[in-house]
């Protein structure tokens, strides 16, 4: 392929949270997914008071990207509950 036959796509997720703590746990919780992705595929995060910012960008391969925001935002709702319940018990 010529390099004017790639396709960069990129995705940019803020995620205001209700206070500074939040950003950076859900950043710890959801950092050990992001290692081994598939060739073209990249995250970033960064965590800043009560922001998580997550950067996707992908090369050519939209269904990847799709499915790898899914699976992110899955486990980012799966880390809101554990944190809901975790203050119910308290």
């Amino acid at each position: 392929m010529k390099v004017k036959d790639f396709m960069k796509i990129k995705v940019k997720l803020i995620l205001h949270c209700k206070d500074e703590t939040i950003p950076k746990i859900l950043y710890s919780s959801l950092k050990p997914d992001n290692i081994n992705l598939p060739e073209g595929l990249s995250i970033r995060m960064s965590a800043k008071k009560k922001l998580l910012m997550i950067n996707f960008s992908s090369v050519n391969k939209i269904e990847s990207l799709i499915s790898t925001i899914d699976d992110l935002l899955t486990c980012c709702q799966a880390s809101l509950n554990t944190l809901k319940e975790i203050e119910t018990l308290r």
